[in-house]
């Protein structure tokens, strides 16, 4: 299987440019992972399908997030989708805490 090319909006470019170095580290791996195995990453723990962000978007693709441990104990997510060879990363930020019911 060979990984696909990463395509970061320009916002989500600016935020892993400046990420501490022990967080960009660790995003930098979740992109490999990314970029070599979507299916495992949608797969994996933490992951989960954003419907809401697809049906404002014009392409129809699915739209995926996971969440990164940053080393302050606090959490990145990544969302992204994937389109041909190409995995688009839409967003790179703070992970929204969880919401119990």
């Amino acid at each position: 299987m060979t990984g696909r090319l990463l395509d970061f909006a320009p916002a989500a470019w600016q935020a892993y440019r400046e990420l501490p170095a022990g967080e960009e580290s660790g995003v930098r791996r979740a992109l490999q992972r990314l970029a070599a195995d979507p299916a495992a990453v949608r797969a994996g723990p933490g992951s989960r399908r954003y419907q809401v962000v697809e049906q404002r978007l014009p392409q129809a693709a699915q739209v995926w997030g996971f969440p990164v441990d940053a080393p302050d104990g606090g959490r990145r997510l990544v969302v992204w989708r994937e389109v041909a060879n190409v995995i688009e990363i839409g967003y790179i930020g703070p992970a929204p805490s969880q919401v119990t019911e």
